[in-house]
């Protein structure tokens, strides 16, 4: 009963088309394009001019001596996916003949892949096929077959029963695929597919609905290519559509903007890939539907006050709401613990934890549902009662099953940041305490005092009218995907107010 009931509340927040996808995918008889049989001509390289050959994703390396196994599945499904993606194709000092010898090696292959027909990979070697046959003025008949095949086999299989950045990245890679081939019938299925996805979405202050700032990140950068792509093809101009794209486009780097450090710092909020460089930051003033950042002349103040994801497809969700990341003199200070993973396992399920974030969890518990690795149950609901350039309060009803509400609110000055943190309702005596945490970054020393702690160039302090306790704890941060560095975590047990003021 207790896995159908997280079954139940998982499934009904699904849209009718995702439930009718989910049944149709799964009993329908799957198209088959088998490359073997078709009359391409035979390639004037092979894959055995390539090898041996090394490839590392997600910090593996597989080494290949005499040929590529596209099913290679010995680090996991993800890195399969990365194989098969092709984004080695367009790295820097990569000859096109190696890669040409390595797309023809793939054709050779393809009767026999598995995961790498999936859609997902699908679409995005769709995108680095073409980019590298575009950049490169390569003209390959047997390739070309192969696209048709690929692009056939996606038009069939578009993601509608995932949905989110899946299904737009299936968009993304019709679009150019058929503009690419010149099939004006797929072209305009993807057209109506990209304008509609586009539309739902990317939320109105410019962020994806996923609330992943990596995913975001990835997708706008695919809305780009697809851009400059299409204005090099004037006969496909379209002028509303351009204009629709144009617009999301800068939408999208506002809020990319909004909650990137001053650093260039990416956050790793919700699946997190790495740490990376995004650019220019946005102004103080702007406000996510999802992120608050407050800028001061020392510190730099990301809190999280929004819905864990996007309702129905929240794959990439954390329960981390009222979480915050701290950044003092352009360095992380208090981080979140990142993504190193998507298998199946403690890791993943530690990650997506609310005991993984810079949040309290009450009674022991998550604050929404997350569980498998990519599914979500009883979601927190997010509410913001103060919002001024100083101070920020929300509240969540992630506990609601236990009768409980999470408050938080911020208040911050150029010289000392005040965390107020109060459980409404009424407590059963037999919960465990409520814990606040705050995980320090890898390379700052975190250590205990008699009214807190220090934290490199902070001094933080608590205050409660209930007993308090607090600890030091080891935890470990990901450092990319498979990689993990041990860090410092702050615990601190609290009844039920807890402030926290934390002084530069």
């Amino acid at each position: 009963m207790r896995l159908a009931g997280r079954y139940g509340r998982t499934l009904r927040h699904l849209t009718a088309r995702q439930l009718v996808y989910q049944v149709w995918y799964r009993f329908r008889t799957r198209f088959q394009g088998f490359i073997a049989v078709l009359p391409f001509p035979e390639p004037q390289l092979t894959g055995r001019d390539t090898f041996p050959v090394t490839f590392t994703f997600l910090n593996q390396t597989v080494h290949f001596p005499e040929r590529i196994d596209w099913n290679y599945a010995g680090n996991g499904k993800l890195w399969t996916y990365h194989l098969n993606y092709f984004d080695t194709l367009n790295a820097p000092g990569t000859s096109a003949e190696t890669s040409l010898a390595m797309i023809h090696d793939f054709i050779d292959q393809y009767a026999g892949l598995r995961d790498g027909r999936e859609p997902y990979p699908t679409s995005l070697r769709l995108v680095n096929w073409i980019r590298f046959l575009h950049k490169n003025q390569i003209h390959d008949a047997r390739v070309d077959g192969s696209l048709r095949v690929q692009t056939r086999l996606l038009r069939h299989r578009l993601e509608y029963h995932l949905g989110g950045n899946h299904l737009l990245e299936n968009g993304f890679a019709l679009l150019i695929a058929s503009a690419y081939l010149h099939h004006e019938r797929w072209y305009k299925k993807a057209v109506r597919l990209v304008r509609a996805e586009l539309q739902e979405q990317i939320l109105p202050d410019g962020g994806h609905y996923e609330r992943s700032p990596a995913y975001h990140r990835d997708i706008l950068g695919r809305l780009r290519y697809v851009l400059d792509f299409l204005s090099q093809k004037p006969w496909l101009s379209d002028p509303l559509f351009t204009s629709l794209l144009d617009r999301k486009a800068a939408q999208m780097q506002q809020w990319l903007g909004a909650v990137t450090f001053r650093n260039g710092d990416l956050p790793m909020l919700n699946d997190g890939i790495s740490i990376a460089k995004a650019g220019n930051t946005g102004t103080s003033a702007w406000r996510t539907e999802t992120y608050r950042m407050f800028r001061q002349p020392r510190y730099e103040l990301l809190t999280d006050v929004g819905a864990v994801g996007s309702n129905h497809q929240p794959g990439h969700a954390h329960a981390d709401s009222l979480s915050f990341l701290l950044h003092v003199d352009n360095q992380p200070l208090l981080v979140d613990t990142g993504t190193s993973t998507y298998e199946a396992g403690q890791r993943r399920q530690h990650e997506r934890s609310t005991v993984a974030h810079n949040t309290v969890a009450v009674a022991g518990q998550n604050s929404s549902e997350v569980w498998a690795v990519f599914r979500v149950g009883r979601r927190a609901r997010a509410e913001v009662l103060t919002d001024t350039d100083t101070m920020l309060t929300a509240r969540h009803d992630g506990y609601r099953h236990l009768g409980l509400l999470h408050e938080r609110s911020w208040s911050c000055t150029p010289d000392t940041i005040q965390i107020t943190d109060r459980i409404i309702g009424r407590q059963r005596p037999k919960n465990p305490p409520n814990t606040a945490r705050f995980h320090a970054h890898t390379d700052v020393l975190m250590q205990l005092t008699d009214t807190g702690a220090t934290l490199g160039p902070t001094r933080i302090t608590f205050a409660s009218p209930d007993p308090i306790m607090f600890r030091l704890v080891s935890y470990e941060m990901a450092d990319g995907f498979n990689r993990l560095k041990p860090g410092v975590c702050l615990e601190v047990k609290f009844i039920a107010d807890l402030v926290t003021n934390i002084h530069l």
